[in-house]
């Protein structure tokens, strides 16, 4: 045989050998106890050699779908709107394969009692998703104004890192877990953490030249206020839910420094200890976008500080509203445990 023809010969048969992809896919269903399709899921794969975050959210019918992720092992996690977060660490990829995970995240929070309505709220939340375009406002004193009612859309996850807790902490998490969250600082009309925004419920920021004041719905006591005057904290600091919270500016970013935090309240569906300080970093990307990053350190709880990051988009069709949540507090009587 001719060298050219050899060389074509090798090329023919050796193509599409080497074109064979070496990714597959992670596939199935997202369902609950009460409902056979949870869409607006958040689905996360991490491949535990490289680290790569692969991401996605179920569909209206429960579906999802990772294409194209490499071979390899996998820590998968979901998290949905009133369900317990899901993880499974040895999901195994291989190269041109589906690896079908169907995912049944038992009952919701509400365990159906009175006046829960799921499905208009995850409506109103999935309405969020495009906010007013334009700069990001300044005050007269030419800082970023970060100013707004702020809340999260339920199809972006942000960005999470995973929590290396310490033997103690890990063990009581997992307690915590297996008795199906009942002992939930919230079920109970208490605080339900530490940090400065939070998830799902609204976020009304007002800023001032001295003080920030964020009204948190959907929580006790429904406020942070960041003291913006260059004062520190308190030297005879006493804890409490909230914490003391003390900002400057980076540039256009607030940086938020809270400590003197008390251990009762839940961060990550784990403890802390009062050890915890929480920096926080406020960006307001433009008009109708504010990025959150949020390190924790705990000595006491976690091997090392870990961080994570959301995008809060601006809200312009809905209002903060009344919470009251001792007149129909009927969750704990719901959750006995397993």
């Amino acid at each position: 045989m001719r060298p050219a023809f050899r060389i074509l010969w090798f090329l023919f048969f050796a193509l599409p050998a080497l074109a064979q992809p070496n990714t597959g896919s992670i596939t199935g269903v997202i369902s609950g106890e009460e409902r056979p399709a949870i869409g607006d899921a958040l689905i996360q794969a991490k491949n535990t050699d490289t680290g790569t975050l692969y991401k996605t959210s179920s569909s209206p019918t429960g579906n999802y779908t990772l294409p194209q992720v490499p071979a390899g092992r996998y820590e998968l996690s979901v998290a949905a709107l009133f369900f317990a977060p899901y993880q499974r660490l040895d999901v195994m990829v291989g190269a041109g394969q589906a690896s079908r995970i169907d995912v049944d995240l038992g009952h919701s929070g509400s365990l159906g009692t009175l006046g829960d309505d799921h499905a208009a709220f995850a409506a109103v939340l999935t309405a969020r998703r495009t906010p007013p375009a334009g700069p990001a406002p300044r005050t007269p004193n030419g800082k970023p104004d970060l100013s707004g009612l702020w809340g999260t859309v339920p199809a972006d996850a942000g960005e999470s890192e995973r929590p290396e807790m310490l033997p103690w902490a890990g063990a009581l998490a997992m307690e915590w877990i297996q008795n199906d969250f009942k002992d939930l600082p919230s079920s109970r009309c208490l605080p339900s953490g530490p940090e400065l925004l939070f998830d799902l419920f609204l976020n009304k920021i007002v800023q001032t030249a001295g003080l920030l004041v964020i009204l948190n719905e959907g929580d006790i006591p429904g406020y942070r206020q960041v003291f913006l005057d260059e004062r520190g904290h308190p030297a005879d600091m006493e804890t409490s839910w909230a914490g003391h919270s003390i900002g400057r500016w980076d540039g256009d970013t607030l940086v938020v420094d809270t400590a003197g935090l008390n251990n009762k309240t839940w961060l990550a569906n784990g403890p802390h200890t009062e050890m915890l300080r929480i920096t926080t970093r406020l960006r307001r990307i433009d008009l109708g976008h504010l990025e959150v990053e949020a390190t924790f350190d705990d000595p006491g709880t976690y091997a090392r500080p870990w961080k994570n990051k959301r995008v809060y988009v601006l809200v312009t069709n809905e209002e903060i509203q009344e919470y009251i949540c001792n007149e129909n507090n009927q969750y704990p009587g719901y959750t006995n445990g397993k």
